[in-house]
């Protein structure tokens, strides 16, 4: 196994709050490390969130969003400008008009991930209690990323993650793309066996793995983990006559 395998601690990440003072955000990880807001390549945090209000806009990213704890949000979706095929137009002309849509659409703790873009001009609305949850953000065109959900109740193991001389070959006949990082988000306390030792993991504390890293978690009881697998999206090739 490979001792490149970096834990990282919810407790020990430091929380920020919003601008508009409705929840705060630890950032768990980044890419690059020093990366400012608008020019990482990917990025995880997770957010607590108080009060109602609007999204931040992420120009140029691609987001998802898992609801951990707490009784859920609306989210409203609006639309400042929705295209319509108008009849007697061309194929593929399409004008736009003041034809604004909200759209609605609750998460909960138990909902699939919610994949949207960060143009989206979104406000979420408390459905009850306050809220945890877990975003995923991703540079659009340079890297995509794959969130689920998943559970078991005794021992769970991550093989290592590898890539093969005939990749290229691979990826052209499956269209699946070799993840070059790997996050297990652990939602209950579990143990970490790494090196010969246990290691605690706590609730949301992060595993990131690498290209060749293989994993081994024990839990007592029915525990839950996200897993989130960034690929990195290859260049394209033109072809000239």
């Amino acid at each position: 196994m490979n001792n490149s395998i970096q834990l990282i601690r919810y407790q020990d990440c430091p929380s920020t709050l919003w601008k508009n003072g409705g929840g705060s955000t630890k950032q768990l990880l980044i890419s690059p490390i020093n990366a400012e807001f608008t020019e990482f390549d990917y990025r995880i945090s997770i957010a607590s969130i108080s009060s109602n209000g609007p999204f931040s806009s992420f120009i140029g990213i691609d987001r998802q969003l898992v609801i951990l704890k707490g009784d859920g949000v609306e989210l409203s979706i609006n639309s400042h400008e929705r295209t319509k095929q108008i009849n007697g137009l061309g194929a593929g002309e399409k004008i736009s008009g003041n034809t604004d849509t909200t759209e609605y659409k609750r998460l909960t703790p138990t909902d699939s991930p919610f994949c949207f873009t960060g143009e989206t001009s979104i406000t979420s609305q408390l459905l009850g209690s306050d809220v945890i949850d877990f975003n995923v953000m991703t540079k659009r065109g340079a890297f995509k990323a794959h969130t689920q959900r998943l559970s078991f109740d005794d021992i769970f193991i991550e093989e290592q993650i590898t890539t093969s001389n005939n990749y290229p070959n691979e990826l052209q006949k499956t269209g699946t793309y070799v993840p070059i990082i790997q996050i297990l988000c652990c939602l209950d306390t579990m143990t970490w066996e790494h090196n010969r030792k246990l290691i605690e993991i706590m609730p949301y504390d992060i595993l990131v793995l690498q290209l060749g890293d293989g994993i081994r978690l024990k839990t007592t009881m029915p525990s839950r983990l996200l897993k989130v697998s960034i690929t990195a999206s290859p260049p394209i090739t033109v072809f000239t006559g």
